[in-house]
């Protein structure tokens, strides 16, 4: 079988970054404010991370360095799942799709080497695509020019994965390791 595994940055490869911030600053209600004022717009490409991080401080009277700090202090890898994904790739297509601004990679992770990983690598600032936009899936799924027997798409996020159906990609809700090996099991996936 020809299968395409696409996977997501943060939730799954990576602890989650911004929502993790949130939480220790903002309720609910100003963290939804927050990331559609800033981190949406981001990760469409409009803005930078440091350019987010100066527009918070000014914008919430804080502290830029203690930001860019806190956010590093969060940037932990999933090194479980990535030692997975190299077998994965024995057999698989394996693409990252994940909706980021730029800059926050090299902050957070400055020695990962994502295109050493996948085989291809989209990340949502640079196509000015977020999901769940179908668009932003079909991109990585046609950039292969071949057709799968299978496409997968692993993401924390329900959101990002609710409708998927629809173009053929078969949507895994990430929660952990275990879970996501038990699904790998069940599509017969190696």
């Amino acid at each position: 079988m020809d299968n395409l595994i696409i996977f997501d940055f943060y939730g799954v490869i990576s602890k989650e970054l911004a929502p993790t911030w949130f939480r220790n600053h903002f309720n609910e209600q100003e963290a939804k404010i927050l990331k559609d004022k800033y981190f949406i717009p981001g990760d469409l490409g409009k803005y930078d991370i440091y350019e987010i991080f100066h527009m918070i401080a000014n914008d919430f009277n804080l502290n830029y360095n203690e930001i860019l700090n806190e956010f590093k202090s969060y940037a932990k890898l999933n090194d479980e799942l990535i030692n997975n994904i190299k077998d994965l790739r024995k057999n698989n297509t394996v693409a990252l799709l994940s909706n980021a601004c730029k800059g926050i990679f090299d902050l957070c992770f400055p020695n990962l080497d994502l295109n050493s990983m996948f085989d291809k690598v989209f990340i949502s600032c640079n196509y000015h695509l977020i999901k769940p936009n179908f668009e932003f899936y079909n991109l990585c799924k046609n950039s292969f020019k071949k057709e799968f027997d299978q496409v997968f798409m692993i993401d924390d996020n329900i959101n990002n994965i609710n409708h998927l159906n629809e173009i053929n990609i078969i949507g895994i809700q990430f929660k952990n390791n275990q879970e996501l090996y038990k699904e790998f099991k069940k599509y017969g996936l190696k």
